[in-house]
């Protein structure tokens, strides 16, 4: 029996999805791309925003009227607004975020099948490994917390676990992914640290990279980024849950940071992980955001060594206390996304710009009779020349050009190059 699966939303959606997978097709289940070859469906939903919210509910009604095969909606979205999903989808199952903790025991109720197969799907060579859930903070703007509930840790072992298991299928690159990946630990007995499951992966064999997703400031400390660096694995590429470079929009947005800690935070990293691709999220239009505060923003980001950036336009979420502040006109939001947006791009292409002609370490994500594509431990995406036989394995490159703010071109070092079919 086969089935497809959809994904929105955050890095943990995705790494919910990749296990699902792998304990579907431990049970017997064949993984397709496409869904016309699908028996039946999975789509993992988001709520963070009111755009995700849009995105999921389309998806929702093109598999509903163009596919003709049951599906499973689970997620968010169904914690949010469940009730309303299935007054319109009547027919599909819907799961919340409680309810799908045990995919792989609700698809095999109800799609039973009898099968001693194992299958493995094509070819992949990162794997999302969720390993954190829930949020104890309470930030102004943020619907996540009564989504997903409270701060909850996967035991150690159970990590350690899976993560053998799929060093054994071939996975090369583990990126740790979590609601507050930061806070992992804090409430296990006894108590472990994001860092003590750094240090366990960098022992398992053919573990060749570890990414680590957004980190929140309130946790990062100097001996914490030592010891990302005494691994040897860590990739050098960070992301952190900045939001703004504003003293006051934090304040009111609780976020118990300051922008002095951020610069802190920026200039150790950068000390330890010289050549790292750092980045951060950032709302702009928060409520009663001034144009003062907007520019401290601004002047954060360009006076920082920040790589990138991912901007959300605030969206307002009911039952948050940012949604009963004074909104921003719509105009205002949408120019500063604007200029936010348009800083990123300088950023991304200049920092792919100053790697030009030097060589970094990779791992192949797909294979095509005309090219490769890689992913770079300091997350370039770069498409080079075919190289066979390298699946699911560490490679050299070298980069020769810059395409755009989002790809890079070059060629493998010291590796036979395939001659491209016409």
């Amino acid at each position: 029996m086969k089935f497809c699966v959809e994904c929105f939303g955050c890095r943990a959606n995705q790494a919910e999805v990749q296990e699902w997978i792998l304990d579907l097709e431990k049970a017997g289940y064949a993984f397709t791309h496409h869904q016309a070859e699908a028996d039946f469906g999975i789509l993992n939903t988001c709520s963070v925003t009111a755009k995700a919210e849009r995105d999921v509910v389309r998806a929702v009604n093109r598999a509903f009227r163009r596919t003709h095969i049951p599906w499973i909606i689970a997620g968010c979205s169904v914690t949010h607004d469940g009730e309303n999903l299935k007054r319109r989808f009547p027919g599909y199952v819907f799961l919340d975020n409680k309810e799908k903790a045990d995919m792989a025991a609700e698809v095999k109720r109800r799609f039973p099948q009898d099968s001693n197969l194992i299958f493995h799907s094509a070819f992949r060579s990162r794997l999302f490994l969720k390993i954190h859930d829930g949020c104890n903070f309470r930030c102004t703007y943020c619907i996540v917390p009564s989504l997903r509930g409270p701060s909850r840790s996967r035991p150690l072992e159970a990590i350690m676990r899976r993560a053998r298991y799929a060093a054994a299928l071939g996975y090369r690159e583990f990126i740790l992914t979590g609601i507050n990946l930061s806070s992992y630990g804090f409430d296990l007995f006894p108590r472990h640290s994001l860092l003590e499951v750094v240090q366990g992966l960098a022992e398992i064999p053919g573990v060749e990279f570890i990414r680590l997703s957004s980190l929140d400031p309130r946790y990062l400390r100097y001996d914490f980024i030592q010891g990302l660096k005494a691994t040897g694995k860590v990739c050098p590429s960070f992301h952190f849950s900045f939001q703004s470079g504003s003293d006051s929009v934090l304040k009111r947005m609780k976020r118990g940071s300051k922008v002095a800690e951020y610069r802190r935070i920026l200039d150790m990293f950068r000390r330890l992980f010289p050549d790292a691709n750092l980045g951060a999220d950032f709302i702009t239009g928060f409520p009663e955001e001034t144009e003062k505060e907007h520019r401290e923003t601004v002047e954060f980001i360009s006076n920082s060594s920040l790589n990138y950036l991912h901007v959300f336009p605030y969206s307002p979420r009911p039952g948050t206390a940012a949604a009963r502040m004074d909104p921003l006109p719509s105009h205002v939001v949408r120019y500063r996304a604007g200029e936010l947006k348009q800083i990123n791009r300088n950023l991304r292409f200049a920092f792919r710009e100053s790697r030009l002609g030097r060589t970094l370490e990779a791992v192949i994500i797909e294979e095509t009779p005309n090219f490769s594509m890689a992913v770079t431990d300091n997350y370039l995406s770069v498409r080079m020349p075919p190289t066979r036989g390298f699946k699911q394995k560490r490679v050299s490159l070298r980069l020769t050009r810059v395409v755009n703010d989002n790809l890079c071109e070059g060629e493998p070092v010291d590796q036979p190059k395939v001659r491209i079919q016409h």
